[in-house]
């Protein structure tokens, strides 16, 4: 049960892909400032695969290089909870944004949540499929991940692919 609190926050953390970041309200920053490794402000491919190789290392419980069932639902369950935290944030947001006179303002839906929590999938992950996820295929599909929300296609992901 701790391990499952832990991982939750964790991964809440980790994913973040809030349409608005806290404090300015740019659509996107909050994604960025989560995966931003380097500190550049934007994400590259390789800060992409260091999150993605820190979230694998996260579920890997038994550290033997591959997520297995028991694995890939703890993270199944832990993204899913992730992803009601942030549908409920939104709406949040948008309550927020309708009782300040910001009608028109409110939030889309975020694409690049769903994307990122698609891309956590054993279908997404499993090249091989064997049903379950060896860690270099983990971090082999991170290329297919970053194209989809490297919208502009320049090579790195910034607000303007948002």
């Amino acid at each position: 049960m701790t391990n499952t609190l832990i991982s939750a926050s964790t991964i809440a953390l980790m994913l973040a892909t809030g349409a608005q970041a806290q404090g300015n309200g740019q659509r996107g920053a909050s994604f960025i400032e989560s995966w931003d490794m380097s500190q550049t402000g934007y994400v590259s491919l390789d800060d992409m695969q260091t999150r993605r190789g820190d979230l694998f290392d996260m579920f890997d419980h038994d550290g033997n290089g591959y997520l297995a069932a028991d694995e890939l639902a703890q993270m199944a369950e832990t993204v899913t909870a992730q992803g009601e935290l942030r549908l409920e944030r939104q709406a949040e947001n948008r309550a927020e944004q309708q009782a300040g006179g910001r009608r028109g303002q409110a939030q889309n839906a975020n694409p690049t949540g769903a994307i990122i929590h698609s891309a956590m999938s054993v279908e997404f992950n499993d090249t091989n499929d064997d049903g379950r996820i060896a860690r270099e295929e983990f971090l082999t599909s991170t290329a297919r991940l970053f194209a989809a929300l490297d919208r502009n296609g320049d090579g790195r992901i910034d607000l303007n692919d948002f």
